[in-house]
């Protein structure tokens, strides 16, 4: 499958746009005293520039030695600042300095960032209760936009299903409080319409684009409303959108039971991937169709793609990605089997 080239990039994606320059100055032997008058001036001058300069730090770790750590609020402030401010500070300081040893290193300003081993680590710290009502929702998105995903952390865990319409789920970390699962998306698939029960889910997009729409909570009938039971089939309101969300590399969004109901899809002609926090791991769900049909679904482990990237057997034709027994494909698969199995009996039978 030929994968999608938009992917969040480490101080490119979201980042301020902030550019950092570094460089120094060493005195010639002899000229020492005279070099650090000279910095002094020059420190000063800097100090007092405001226009385009969010922070600047002046290291001076010995006599004859000097280095400027500057941060300007964009790359045309710090071009500008180097063929004028530092340009002028070289001229100054260049009969007294070692002139082949001034060096300039720029760049953008890295922000705050997990990798996808410490971002689970605070996953596993701030998610510790069975309810979404105890959990601080965007203090949890904040550390999830935190990471900016490389490829040898998450494709470990890219499985495909056989089916070109078929989206897998595949478990990257779970505990009692916490399943971390990467999603993978084929052109054109779809998930069901659903809920959430008492789980917090945030669904970051990884790689690629996938479309999120959400629908307000409908009215059950009596055989839904208040049903405690692993398993029910009854109907509800018809279903009325609420918002629909484009997420793209590095956008996340969040769900809950007293937000909304939500379908995720695939609309590119290329694959996405996503990756999904529910808090406390999903095993009781309901799923709906825009008809007004509804049904109540428990499960104790739900069926997994993959687990820690190594492929499981409990993925099969006849479940789809909730975990739902896909009746169609099973009935399918059975006929074929009972049929083989009578042709069996009757080339058993004109052999005898």
């Amino acid at each position: 499958m030929t994968d999608c080239c938009q992917k969040r990039k480490i101080c490119h994606a979201n980042g301020t746009g902030e550019q950092v320059l570094m460089f120094g100055y060493t005195a010639k032997e002899g000229c020492e005293a005279k070099f650090d008058a000279i910095v002094q001036e020059v420190a000063h001058g800097f100090y007092n520039m405001k226009t385009g300069i969010r922070d600047l730090r002046v290291c001076h770790p010995r006599e004859g030695e000097v280095a400027f750590c500057i941060t300007f609020t964009g790359k045309e402030d710090m071009e500008k600042f180097k063929m004028g401010p530092a340009s002028d500070a070289y001229d100054m300081l260049k009969g007294v300095m070692v002139e082949e040893e001034q060096k300039y290193t720029g760049g953008c300003l890295m922000p705050d960032c997990h990798s996808l081993a410490s971002l689970i680590d605070t996953l596993k710290q701030k998610l510790v209760s069975k309810s979404y009502n105890d959990h601080d929702v965007e203090g949890v998105r904040k550390e999830i936009c935190k990471w900016y995903p490389r490829d040898e952390e998450w494709r470990k865990f890219v499985h495909w299903d056989e089916s070109p319409h078929k989206y897998t789920r595949n478990l990257m970390f779970s505990n009692e409080f916490v399943d971390v699962i990467l999603m993978c998306w084929p052109p054109g698939c779809k998930s069901s319409i659903h809920d959430h029960d008492e789980s917090s889910c945030w669904a970051y997009c990884v790689e690629g684009q996938v479309s999120e729409v959400q629908y307000h909570i409908p009215k059950f009938d009596s055989s839904i409303e208040n049903n405690k039971s692993s398993t029910a089939v009854g109907r509800c309101t018809a279903l009325r959108e609420k918002c629909v969300s484009h997420l793209r590399a590095g956008d996340c969004a969040y769900v809950r039971n007293d937000i909304g109901l939500h379908m995720v899809c695939n609309n590119t002609d290329k694959p996405a991937y996503t990756m999904h926090i529910y808090a406390p791991g999903l095993r009781r769900f309901k799923i709906f169709a825009e008809r007004g049909d509804v049904s109540i679904h428990t499960l104790a482990e739900p069926p997994m793609t993959s687990v820690a990237g190594v492929r499981t057997s409990t993925w099969t034709d006849d479940v789809d990605p909730e975990g739902v027994i896909d009746f169609d494909s099973w009935n399918s698969f059975q006929l074929g089997r009972q049929k083989s199995s009578t042709n069996s009996e009757c080339d058993s039978g004109s052999s005898a």
